[in-house]
């Protein structure tokens, strides 16, 4: 078998298959199938099916090899036939020789019962399904208006000086719709996301179908069948962790503001006005299963401010709600004290997504600066605990620079710059900026510098 979805009938060859038959191991396109049916009464082909992967012929698929798959490669999850496992790697064989396989007998009972926990999870996400896009279809329209909002400030600011800004303010609007589309999403995402629920109930009932019709002569089959929905079911959960992560950012706002003796100012320096942006330093509200020695509270007009109201004497932190993006070479914000009810019991730094705020470890995972000692603290791979950092105590605020390229974070304070605090810092993780508070009360405010 070549795989291929054309008629295998030589005068239609050109035209595409709807159905194969595996008796016959042909396939067959719709001019053909009526005849087909008529002259093998005892034949039962097979629907292609674009939501279930491809045909399932029951032979093996690997070039040059011509034998049915009877063996299951646990590593792969994945079917294969006495070629694949051949212990001589010879050409296209033995691909899985060093795999742990067995025969599809051995798995038939573990693959049946992973189908019947597939179909609770495809019942489980048809019900979710629309609910999620139709949340989605709320926040586009709602970032749509925000969108359309900025645009509008951004027209009206130049208008006033239109005969030296038209071709930066193309750009500025261009930039608009770029970040917007990064953020947030577009209606293509919404698109997709609407043939998921066509795409479950389909593998849905063909996972019902196949429970209910599982035959062991066909074991290789329903196997495949099997594999197929775990792939989909993989699939549909990427997509629907992607709605859920573009409804996090329905709280980031955009802004555009220059004032009036900005706009004289820049007049001569036309190209360089203006700036696009969004305010990536918001902390994270606090979870409901948080330790309550642990929490706080999340205030301020861009949600950037934190305020320690758990027990005192315990250490809590969070995180940022937008990751430190990598393709960004440098990262800079600032961290000012609000309140501090004993000697500045602070830490500013990055950690990594793993971050456990109700962890007894938390504050050894990531890099920071303690404010009162003017130490550095941080887990691997630097194990610093109260190491000299060389800088000066900070009396109200720093300002906190992640190099993403060199890897490197270190801290400015009063305007004194002494180079990197931390260096080969592994981001593999996505990082984010983080704050740790000790006592009671105390609070911060974190803003882009």
């Amino acid at each position: 078998m070549d795989g291929q979805n054309n008629c295998s009938q030589e005068d239609h060859k050109e035209i595409k298959a709807i159905c194969y038959c595996p008796k016959c191991k042909i396939y067959i396109c719709n001019k053909c199938e009526n005849h087909h049916l008529l002259l093998f009464k005892g034949h039962k082909t097979l629907k292609l099916d674009n939501d279930i992967n491809e045909i399932f012929t029951g032979y093996c698929k690997e070039k040059d090899h011509y034998d049915i798959l009877k063996y299951f490669c646990k590593n792969h999850n994945q079917l294969c036939c006495a070629a694949c496992i051949a212990k001589i790697n010879k050409k296209e064989d033995g691909q899985h020789k060093d795999c742990d396989v067995c025969c599809i007998e051995d798995i038939k009972d573990e693959k049946k019962k992973k189908l019947i926990e597939n179909i609770k999870c495809l019942e489980d996400l048809e019900n979710k399904i629309d609910e999620s896009i139709n949340k989605l279809k709320e926040i586009l329209q709602k970032v749509e208006k925000d969108k359309e909002n900025l645009k509008l400030k951004v027209q009206k600011i130049f208008t006033k000086i239109r005969n030296n800004l038209n071709d930066r303010e193309d750009e500025l609007l261009l930039e608009i719709d770029k970040l917007f589309n990064n953020k947030f999403f577009n209606e293509e995402i919404i698109n997709n996301g609407e043939k998921l629920p066509k795409k479950i109930k389909a593998s849905l009932e063909k996972g019902k179908l196949i429970n209910k019709e599982w035959d062991n002569n066909n074991l290789n089959l329903y196997i495949n069948y099997c594999i197929n929905i775990e792939n989909n079911i993989k699939s549909m959960n990427e997509i629907n962790e992607k709605f859920n992560g573009c409804k996090k950012n329905e709280k980031i706002k955009f802004k555009f503001n220059p004032n009036e003796e900005s706009l004289n100012k820049f007049i001569e320096k036309i190209k360089a006005f203006g700036k696009i942006g969004c305010n990536n330093y918001s902390f994270r509200e606090c979870p409901n299963n948080i330790n309550e020695k642990r929490k706080y509270r999340v205030t301020g007009e861009n949600n950037n401010i934190l305020i320690k109201i758990g027990k005192d004497n315990t250490w809590m932190g969070t995180l940022c709600e937008n990751e430190l993006d990598k393709s960004i070479e440098e990262h800079k914000w600032k961290i000012k004290i609000l309140k501090s009810a004993q000697d500045k019991h602070i830490m500013v730094g990055v950690a990594p997504i793993d971050f456990d705020i109700n962890s007894s470890s938390f504050d050894t995972c990531g890099w920071y600066y303690y404010f009162n000692p003017s130490v550095l603290w941080s887990g691997p791979p630097h194990k610093y605990s109260y190491k000299n950092s060389g800088l000066s105590k900070v009396n109200d605020e720093i300002v906190v620079v992640m190099n993403m390229k060199k890897r490197a974070l270190k801290f400015i304070i009063n305007n004194e710059d002494k180079g990197d605090s931390y260096t080969n810092i592994p981001i593999d993780k996505s990082l984010f900026p983080a704050v740790l508070l000790y006592n009671q009360n105390d609070s911060v405010e974190i803003t882009e510098y």
